[in-house]
């Protein structure tokens, strides 16, 4: 009987040694959120976090050209696109890029884009879509909310890393 209660503590011991590194992982992408409230988004509002935002919330503009590049898809890097607007060339960011999966949204080259976006404060001519809107094939996606903040996928931020069941975004 020891005999058996001895194996069974090396075997709870060798699990507890090994899963170590997944709870530290777990634990060290929440640590944001323990010691400084929720993470901040893109244009988050008041609070914590709301001043290292990217995004010129105070400029928000309406864009519309011709898709003369695309940049999306998995291991593409940021998903984007470039298009022709008002006679100069602009980058307009699609993200979070799973609301443009989720909605099977298709951008084409010579596709005709009207955008509502948000400039980044540090890019120049490179915005942050909120709303897309293909004139070409009538499909509209909204990306954002009137904010600036990431569109939302079950009550939560659909990009956010630390969206968890068991920590979601409130």
């Amino acid at each position: 009987m020891s005999r058996r209660l001895t194996l069974i503590a090396v075997i709870v011991s060798c699990a507890a040694v090994l899963a170590l590194p997944l709870l530290a992982q777990g634990l060290q992408s929440h640590a944001g959120r323990v010691q400084h409230g929720v993470r901040a988004h893109a244009g988050s509002g008041p609070g914590q976090g709301a001043a290292v935002s990217h995004l010129d919330l105070a400029g928000k503009t309406v864009l519309e050209g011709v898709v003369d590049g695309i940049n999306m898809g998995r291991g593409h890097g940021t998903p984007s696109f470039t298009m022709v607007a008002d006679g100069k060339k602009v980058t307009i960011v699609t993200s979070p890029y799973r609301a443009v999966i989720d909605a099977d949204y298709k951008i084409s080259m010579g596709d005709r884009i009207n955008v509502l976006a948000y400039p980044f404060t540090q890019q120049k001519d490179t915005y942050a879509a909120a709303e897309l809107k293909n004139l070409t094939t009538g499909a509209v996606l909204t990306l954002r909310d009137e904010n600036g903040v990431p569109a939302m996928g079950n009550g939560a931020c659909a990009n956010c890393p630390c969206n968890t069941a068991a920590h979601p975004q409130k």
